[in-house]
């Protein structure tokens, strides 16, 4: 390992990155990509008006920008309206194509060959094996080599939330292969549709690092906003969270957040936004937020 060392906020706190005006009036789960180019783009959840409707939710915003730091990206049109729900974008580049996959029903999939990602058609994609035939919920991708892809998702293993991870070559078909990160029966929540969204997984310092908003998102700002940490070695096992010794490695208060390193400056960032309503209380209602993620030695004050 490379030391060990926790995530925490840092920064002069959080500012808006990119706040829709003309395809929607909020941004609830996302994802933060950077082109060939160097430009940065967000998709994500919205809908027309901020009333808690997830089943109305069937378009993406998409902004980009020159830079993390500046903020202030430009809007861009309406993304993967099909007339089905739309929820939870992630984007993958294989180098000469980008495949964006979403749920919350059937996993579906649009492809991009333009170089400002703003048009995209429908394509076919599979999956094979997942617990429940097809679904997928809260996706997020990892490039684990130069052939493998990983689809990580929320559900349900048994009564408890968990993770689960799927692998892929061709960023369109995937096959089920476990459970990266189980719950305990036991673990405090266990809403029905399970409190383990938005999993995101990156690597740094010699480990891989699972972060997952634990929420039954509509206990109130502090619950919708518990994010917390794990880390493995091993990208397709983060062990089992029940509150016992596997309590998680940091713990952050943010919602669906996408932790971000800027290649030209070696800073790390972290995002957060979610539904405007009070009960969610948004760090800033209707934008994707971010700010600074520091790395702390275990143990410095």
């Amino acid at each position: 390992m490379e030391g060990d060392v926790r995530p925490e906020l840092g920064g002069d706190g959080w500012r808006p990155l990119f706040t829709p005006q003309r395809t929607g009036c909020y941004v609830n789960d996302h994802c933060v990509v950077r082109a060939p180019d160097g430009r940065w783009h967000v998709f994500g959840i919205t809908k027309a008006t901020p009333d808690v409707d997830p089943h109305q939710e069937r378009w993406f915003c998409h902004g980009s920008g020159a830079s993390l730091a500046a903020g202030g990206f430009e809007e861009h049109g309406r993304v993967c309206d099909f007339g089905a729900r739309a929820w939870a974008p992630t984007v993958g580049f294989d180098g000469e194509r980008w495949v964006m996959l979403y749920g919350p029903d059937l996993l579906r999939a649009a492809v991009c060959d333009d170089e400002r990602l703003d048009h995209w058609r429908e394509a076919r994609c599979s999956l094979a094996g997942a617990p429940v035939d097809g679904v997928l919920r809260d996706g997020m991708l990892l490039r684990l080599d130069g052939d493998t892809w990983l689809l990580y998702s929320t559900g349900k293993r048994g009564g408890a939330g968990a993770v689960s991870v799927c692998v892929s070559e061709n960023l369109l078909d995937w096959r089920f292969v476990r459970f990266a990160l189980r719950t305990a029966p036991a673990a405090r929540k266990q809403p029905p549709w399970g409190a383990t969204e938005s999993p995101f997984v990156f690597a740094h310092a010699g480990w891989y690092w699972l972060s997952l908003t634990w929420t039954n998102s509509f206990g109130g700002p502090a619950d919708y906003h518990e994010t917390l940490l794990f880390r493995s070695t091993n990208p397709f096992d983060f062990g089992c969270f029940g509150g016992g010794d596997d309590e998680p490695v940091a713990r952050l208060h943010a919602h669906a957040p996408e932790y971000l390193r800027d290649p030209d400056t070696g800073r790390w960032y972290v995002t957060s936004a979610g539904w405007p309503h009070p009960h969610c209380g948004a760090v800033i209602p209707g934008s994707v937020a971010i700010r600074e993620l520091a790395w702390r030695a275990a143990g410095a004050g």
